[in-house]
């Protein structure tokens, strides 16, 4: 049961990542949106999941969309982080502790919403971090349109393009990850509430 609830929310987070980043690139939001439900997936199905919604996402926008393959890492550091944020801030019941340790873990406990921000946020600053050296390595700081204007406006005020581009991608990331991290977590909260 726990394995064909992976692979659905494997799925629907397959496909909501899919749509959102293409929405995204077509409307020209300067926003990724490729990982709207990885922090769903990671939560309820463990890390592994995470890893395999981050790694078939941008296999098929690579497929179907013609992004960077490279990128796939970013979306994968997003699932690890979310993975170790979840680990660490598993709040146990009183009846769960160990009276020695206190360190027992409980499954069965609910996240907060903190814990989906600060897995946002880390997520956040390792994808800045990865996704603007990539964009520096492989593009010289130029990608695609939507990326480049937010690039092209933080340009205009500090004419320094690698500047541009790592100032860019750090505010990117930061409104791109807390909006899948709020997103993610209202999808958990509705999964946990039905599986509950």
């Amino acid at each position: 049961m726990t394995l064909l609830f992976s692979a659905l929310c494997i799925i629907i987070a397959f496909i909501a990542n899919f749509f959102g980043s293409v929405l995204a690139r077509n409307i020209t939001l300067p926003l990724y949106l490729d990982s709207v439900l990885t922090l769903a997936v990671t939560a309820l199905c463990g890390l592994w999941a995470g890893i395999a919604c981050a790694v078939l996402s941008n296999g098929a926008l690579w497929i179907f969309y013609n992004t960077s393959l490279p990128f796939t890492l970013c979306h994968v550091l997003t699932a690890v982080c979310a993975y170790f944020t979840f680990r660490k801030y598993k709040i146990p019941k009183q009846s769960d502790r160990n009276n020695a340790s206190g360190q027992v873990r409980n499954d069965k406990a609910q996240l907060p919403i903190g814990t989906f921000l600060w897995a946002g946020l880390w997520s956040a600053i390792t994808n800045a971090i990865s996704g603007n050296v990539l964009v520096s390595l492989l593009f010289a700081s130029a990608t695609s349109p939507n990326v480049d204007s937010s690039v092209q406006g933080i340009f205009i005020v500090v004419p320094n393009l690698t500047f541009a581009t790592y100032y860019a991608g750090v505010l990117t990331n930061l409104t791109d990850k807390i909006i899948s991290a709020v997103v993610s977590f209202g999808v958990y909260k509705a999964v946990k509430q039905i599986k509950v």
